[in-house]
């Protein structure tokens, strides 16, 4: 017989149990809201228990954990994270492991009720996917100011989870590279065998997060987009 991790109608029953869980920890923590909205230091590690309760649900009820290889690749000070993107999973998880760095995400997200303004609270970064030079601009101003202020910027250079392009880099990275003349480091993972890309189910297994090696300063542009383009496309 199937164990109950290879058998697509338990996983399905056993993802339906995990969103119901889900929804009743998100209800649990919506009181504390507030709190995620004061000061970093009372806010954050309300945030990261939220995170790490959702992450328990998984491993309890999915039977889906992860692991992280960094080998001493993330350096102590600013750099630019390039993160594959193949899931909602490393949106919400990466940002707690790798200790609050400023995001860039799709302006849009800004307009949620609830995460909007935990977006703003944490100085993320809106990135106007109209293309609008002005708000380019103050996208890669805000990314400048967060280097200055010592934090990591973490960008999705693919930009989407469709799997059809799980492996393009945009040339938005470049540009990121290029303005802030930090070191880049790749990240690659498996989220989308776990959280395939249109569908409900929450998968068993062990996502894989791999940090790679960092880019240096100074390459061409060619250069550095062909590299990253090569090593965001290697197996976690």
């Amino acid at each position: 017989m199937a164990q109950w991790s290879d058998n697509p109608g338990m996983i399905g029953i056993r993802s339906l149990l995990f969103h119901i869980a889900s929804v009743l920890v998100t209800l649990v923590f919506l009181p504390l809201y507030p709190l995620i909205l004061a000061p970093f230091r009372v806010g954050w590690p309300v945030l990261r228990s939220y995170v790490h309760a959702q992450l328990w649900l998984l491993r309890t009820i999915c039977g889906q954990t992860y692991e992280i290889e960094e080998n001493g690749n993330l350096p102590d000070g600013p750099c630019i994270l390039a993160s594959r993107h193949e899931a909602l999973w490393e949106t919400l998880v990466l940002p707690i492991l790798l200790d609050n760095p400023a995001v860039i995400l799709k302006e849009e997200i800004f307009r949620y009720p609830l995460a909007g303004r935990i977006a703003r609270k944490l100085d993320y970064i809106g990135v106007d996917r109209g293309g609008s030079t002005e708000r380019t601009k103050a996208t890669f101003d805000a990314a400048r100011q967060a280097a200055a202020d010592g934090r990591r910027v973490l960008i999705f250079p693919g930009g989407t989870r469709n799997p059809d392009h799980r492996f393009r880099v945009q040339g938005g990275v470049v540009v990121l590279y290029r303005a802030l003349k930090l070191p880049c480091v790749p990240i690659v993972l498996n989220s989308g065998d776990f959280w395939p890309h249109g569908s409900w189910n929450r998968c068993p297994g062990v996502i894989r997060i791999r940090v790679l090696p960092a880019i240096p300063p100074g390459l061409r542009s060619n250069d550095f987009l062909a590299q990253l383009t090569q090593e965001l496309a290697m197996p976690a």
